[in-house]
């Protein structure tokens, strides 16, 4: 984003929206889509248009969830996103933190109560473990997220297990089942997660945390991130999950030229977890018509928001 932006910092009513991170949905929203297509044992080579009640208000309630934990992250990460002039509500005071804990706490409060309502207690106990993750993630003195290794577990679990169990669980009682068919996706979005940490590396040092990538170092977090999309393909190849199988050759691909990217802006790099994701979204997309077009009215609406609020042009396409 860029420096020296100005804007009213008046709050006004739909700035409560977009506090709640709505970029950050679509990484859960896909893994609740296969979850869910996982557990109602729906063909992939099937178009799949409609989907049940049940099914839009987990995903609801689970978003939800998941927004009180964004927030906590952005109280959190506050005095950091005020020197780095980015996600401005709650940094510039727009959002008091009082006002934006209260938020939180009434989001988690409604989504657990809907997850019982819906779910009873598996539910309920999948909804506070996330949450339990969500603060333990960005809250020290745990803060997952500035730890090698841990911010790549918190990730994976978050995402790619209990996200997936969760839509899962909508049309098939949790089992052990569940929990294997997502260890592929733990595998994905460990490798994939491992290589957004690389271009953090500089302004992750300064800032005294202590990433995976920060640990590792550029090229030794290369090959580990290249081994997991490697691992990934084997498990998926095991399991013929076609979801995994072509992003993660790509990623592992990609992933081995990075070590030997020298750019300043680090593109193949970038390129090495960007392609993977988009064409993981892309064949979820395929498959759920309306996954597309809920994602397509959120970037509008985003876009809308940060160029008439804050005059950026966010979410950039080919941004970070």
């Amino acid at each position: 984003m860029e420096k020296g932006i100005a804007f009213e910092p008046n709050v006004r009513v739909y700035d409560y929206f977009f506090l709640l991170r709505p970029i950050l949905w679509v990484p859960v929203w896909v893994f609740l889509f296969i979850g869910y297509m996982y557990g109602a044992r729906i063909e992939f080579f099937s178009i799949t248009w409609l989907l049940p009640w049940k099914f839009w208000i987990t995903l609801l309630s689970y978003t939800l969830l998941m927004s009180a934990t964004y927030i906590i992250n952005q109280i959190t990460d506050r005095e950091s996103d005020r020197i780095n002039q980015k996600l401005f509500l709650i940094p510039y005071g727009i959002i008091s933190v009082r006002n934006a804990n209260i938020y939180a706490v009434v989001l988690a409060i409604l989504s657990l109560v809907i997850s019982f309502v819906i779910g009873k207690w598996t539910l309920l106990l999948l909804y506070i473990v996330s949450f339990l993750l969500g603060i333990l993630y960005s809250v020290p003195p745990v803060q997952a997220k500035a730890r090698p290794f841990l911010d790549i577990v918190f990730n994976a679990i978050g995402y790619g297990c209990i996200a997936f169990v969760v839509g899962w669980s909508v049309a098939e009682p949790v089992n052990i089942h569940s929990w294997v068919v997502c260890f592929g996706y733990f595998l994905l979005v460990s490798a994939v997660f491992i290589n957004t940490t690389i271009p953090d590396i500089p302004g992750d040092k300064k800032a005294g945390k202590v990433t995976t990538g920060v640990f590792l170092g550029k090229r030794l977090a290369l090959i580990f991130s290249t081994i997991m999309f490697l691992l990934s393909f084997i498990y998926a190849f095991l399991e013929m999950d076609i979801l995994i199988i072509i992003p993660s050759i790509l990623g592992a691909i990609f992933s081995i030229l990075s070590l030997w990217d020298e750019s300043e802006d680090m593109i193949l790099t970038k390129i090495s977890y960007r392609v993977p994701a988009s064409l993981f979204i892309l064949l979820v997309s395929i498959k759920f018509p309306i996954f597309l077009l809920i994602n397509l009215l959120l970037l509008f609406v985003l876009r809308r928001y940060y160029k008439t609020r804050f005059g950026l042009n966010y979410p950039a396409l080919f941004g970070r």
